[in-house]
C-alpha cells in the first residue's frame, strides 16, 4: 500500500495531470494505494488520520508537489517508520534536484515502488522540521517576495531570479551573532546566512556544494562584507558552487546553529517563510526514512 499526497495547487498546475498518468500506471500494475489531494498547508494535516485509517503495511508516501509541500509531509512522518518520496511538480523542487529524482516519470514510479531505502538527517527549527535550505536575511526576504509573486507557478526557479534582482535594490545587510556548537562569532555587513542539509535552493543554486544529510551535520554559507555591486556579480557563480572560493563568503559545519541578528531577519525553510531572527537550528541523524 502507497500513499499519495498530492498538491492540485503546486507548480505550474499541473500535478493533477501528472496524477492522473501516475495512477493508471499503478492501476496497470494492480498496487494498491490511497490518494490524498491537498490544496493548502491545513489540508497536509489529515495524512496522520488517513495513515491510522489504512490497516495494512504502508510501504511508502508519496508527495507530488515541490519543496514546500514535502516540509508538510515530512513534518507528520517523522518519529514513525514511514518512507517518504517525492515526484517533483513544483517550482523549485531541489530536494528531488539532489536526490537524482529521474525525470522520466515512468522510471520514477518503478523506483519508488521497488521500495529501497535509507536514513537521511533533518534540520529542525523549534518544532518545524525542514529537509533542503534554511535562509536568512536577503535569502528570506527573497523567499518572501516570490512566494508572494502573482505569476509564481508559470515562471517556475526563475520567479527566484527575478525575486533576487527585486529585493536587492533596496535590501540593507545588518550584523550578525552566530553561536556555532558553543563557538560564538560575529559578523558585520551580512546579506545572507545558508544553513543547509542538501546543496539547492532557489530552484537549482548550489549554496552549499558538498552539503550531505548523512553527516550529522549542516553546511553554512555566510556571504558578508561586499557591496551591493560585488554581491550582483557574485550571484552568477551560486549556480554552480563556485562563490564559496569568492572574498566575502564564509564555509562552515556545525551540529546546533544560533543566529541573533541587530534587527529582525526573515528567515525560510525549503522556500516557506517560518519565522524570523532569533532562531536555533539544530541537525537531527537518521530523522527520516526515505524511498532512495
Amino acid at each position: 500500500m502507497f500513499i499519495f499526497v498530492v498538491n492540485k495547487n503546486s507548480g505550474k498546475g499541473n500535478t493533477l495531470k501528472v496524477w492522473d498518468e501516475v495512477q493508471l500506471y499503478l492501476q496497470s500494475k494492480k498496487i494498491d494505494y490511497q490518494v490524498l489531494v491537498t490544496g493548502s498547508k491545513e489540508d497536509v494535516l489529515q495524512l496522520r488520520t488517513l495513515i491510522k485509517n489504512v490497516h495494512t503495511k504502508i510501504s511508502g508516501v508519496i508527495a507530488l508537489g515541490g519543496d514546500g509541500t514535502s516540509q508538510e509531509v515530512i513534518n507528520q512522518l517523522v518519529g514513525t517508520e514511514y518512507p517518504f518520496s517525492v515526484i517533483p511538480t513544483g517550482s523549485g523542487n531541489d530536494f528531488a534536484r539532489a536526490r537524482g529524482v529521474d525525470r522520466n516519470l515512468r522510471r520514477e514510479v518503478e523506483r519508488i515502488i521497488g521500495g529501497r531505502q535509507e536514513k537521511i538527517d533533518l534540520m529542525k527549527v523549534n518544532n518545524r522540521y525542514c529537509l533542503t535550505v534554511i535562509g536568512l536575511g536577503f535569502d528570506g526576504m527573497v523567499a518572501q517576495v516570490t512566494n508572494q509573486m502573482r505569476f509564481k507557478k508559470w515562471f517556475g526557479s526563475l520567479s527566484y531570479i527575478l525575486s533576487v534582482f527585486k529585493v536587492l535594490r533596496t535590501y540593507k545587510p545588518s550584523s550578525v551573532r552566530l553561536t556555532i556548537d558553543g563557538e560564538y562569532i560575529h559578523y558585520d555587513k551580512v546579506w545572507l546566512i545558508a544553513i543547509a542539509n542538501y546543496p539547492y535552493y532557489g530552484g537549482g543554486m548550489k549554496i552549499c556544494p558538498y552539503a550531505t544529510s548523512q553527516d550529522g551535520l549542516v553546511d553554512i554559507c555566510i556571504v558578508h562584507g561586499l557591496s551591493r555591486w560585488k554581491l550582483l556579480l557574485l550571484f552568477p557563480s551560486v549556480f554552480k558552487g563556485g562563490h564559496v572560493k569568492q572574498k566575502g563568503v564564509n564555509m562552515i559545519q556545525g551540529r546546533e546553529i544560533i543566529v541573533n541578528s541587530d534587527k529582525q531577519l526573515i528567515i525560510h525553510g525549503d522556500g516557506e517563510i517560518i519565522g524570523s531572527t532569533p532562531i536555533t537550528i539544530t541537525i537531527e541523524k537518521n530523522a527520516l526514512n526515505i524511498i532512495s
